[in-house]
């Protein structure tokens, strides 16, 4: 998703950090938190996603260093206990091989070590500027490949992004170990729509015939993947990437780095031409549903696209992404989000139970599980699940209380019917208001050595 190009300027105050806690768990993230940290603080998200765009930074030469994100900011960030990751991209026109080609950096082929290459001189000093920042993302969705879209970045081959990331890992790992260097994500469906083999695919079969890749570990410690608006295919597309690495063979952590359903119904930004038809209800339902779907699919991290609206973003995205509203405000996902978090925090596992008229998530933590289950049709739909322990609670995404008929050996729970604003195929692509059943185990659950 096309990330905006300017950047709210409100004072930070000192009451932001006291309003910081700790973060229950570090897999949960945000997209931008210090635009709202005091919003970040009550979600009680753990990590964020901070865009670091070269081309605004080094806009005229490399003279210039114009950081995007004011000193106290990321600061406060660390304060308040949430890690930041790095997103990395944009090459300013001085610093390109070929003006007309965005992307691709002048002197890239180059070592690492020499000034010619300007990629490896920029990650240097971004590194060394932030040495507490210990994730770095390569780059955003190269694989959108149409010139007239705000979010084309990238023109550059498969061989010239395995290069990139080459010089990046070499970089960032030369100046800590413990940097981690995670590949940018790709959003898939750039490709599929229109016929296209996907983009992973041909760059992993570019990074096979690179000398030098299983050296350097292929060159990134996780992939990142950017998926919206349809739960199902969310789950489905994680797993595809899992697969595919493992094609490959090997296998590494996947980070759900952008997901969201941005309503075009909201009364403070309509939409009247969205591409897909989602009430504010249905966005607030999509993230529980995306979270569940998610841990289920296997991914290591997860993150909301985006915390709150800004100016910019009425240029750069036809529709609302934030949890929240430009003028502080919140929206029924913000809710919903703080909920995912609350309920889930310390999960160990997750596993995808039955998806038919409903979806089913079974979330295992320490001390018992969770049912994460809604309907996909616009009916209301009664469901069994099994029982193993005692009900602590059972609510929906607002944190509302749910009724559960509660007897020996299982539980009964109504389903709220989806909204349906719009359909894949036979189902609602959004379902209805997820329900969490919180069950507590009767005897302490312990690992499987």
């Amino acid at each position: 998703m096309c990330c905006s190009q300017r950047r709210r300027t409100l004072p930070l105050a000192l009451s932001l950090l006291l309003l910081a806690t700790a973060p229950p768990d570090p897999r949960f993230g945000v997209v931008e938190s210090p635009e709202a940290p005091e919003r970040a603080a009550e979600l009680g998200i753990a990590w964020t996603r901070v865009r670091f765009a070269w081309n605004e930074i080094q806009p005229n030469g490399p003279e210039d260093w114009n950081p995007p994100w004011p000193a106290e900011r990321l600061e406060a960030e660390r304060q308040a206990g949430r890690e930041i990751a790095a997103l990395v991209l944009g090459t300013p026109v001085w610093a390109r091989a070929d003006p007309q080609v965005p992307g691709v950096p002048r002197g890239l082929y180059e070592e690492e070590s020499r000034p010619e290459n300007l990629w490896a001189a920029f990650l240097r000093r971004m590194a060394t500027t932030y040495p507490y920042i210990r994730t770095w993302i390569i780059w955003n969705e190269p694989d959108i490949w149409d010139p007239a879209y705000p979010g084309y970045t990238w023109g550059g081959t498969e061989a010239d992004l395995v290069r990139l990331l080459r010089v990046a890992y070499r970089t960032l790992k030369g100046l800590n170990r413990e940097n981690r260097v995670l590949l940018g994500a790709f959003t898939y469906w750039w490709d599929a729509v229109y016929g296209r083999r996907p983009y992973f695919e041909r760059f992993l079969e570019t990074l096979d015939r690179d000398p030098e890749a299983l050296r350097y570990d292929r060159y990134f410690d996780g992939l990142c993947v950017n998926l919206y608006f349809n739960p199902d295919s969310l789950y489905d597309l994680i797993r595809w990437h899992r697969e595919r690495m493992q094609a490959h063979g090997f296998d590494k952590p996947i980070w759900l780095t952008e997901t969201n359903a941005a309503p075009s119904e909201d009364p403070t930004w309509p939409v009247p031409h969205a591409m897909f038809r989602v009430a504010l209800e249905e966005q607030a339902a999509f993230i529980g549903q995306a979270t569940a779907l998610a841990l289920a699919a296997g991914a290591e991290r997860l993150a909301v696209y985006k915390l709150i609206d800004n100016a910019g973003d009425r240029f750069a995205n036809p529709e609302p992404f934030g949890l929240v509203r430009e003028d502080g405000s919140l929206r029924p996902a913000f809710h919903a989000y703080r909920t995912a978090v609350q309920v889930l925090a310390g999960f160990t596992g997750a596993r995808l139970v039955r998806r038919d008229r409903v979806t089913v998530v079974e979330v295992q933590k320490p001390d018992g599980r969770v049912w994460i289950a809604w309907s996909r049709t616009p009916r209301s739909e009664s469901i069994i699940l099994e029982r193993r322990g005692t009900l602590r609670r059972a609510i929906d995404s607002m944190g509302n209380a749910v009724r559960v008929e509660s007897v020996a050996s299982h539980y009964r729970v109504e389903l709220p019917g989806a909204l349906c604003r719009q359909r894949v195929g036979t189902s609602c692509m959004i379902g209805g208001m997820p329900v969490y059943i919180v069950e507590s185990a009767l005897r302490p659950i312990r690992e499987p050595r």
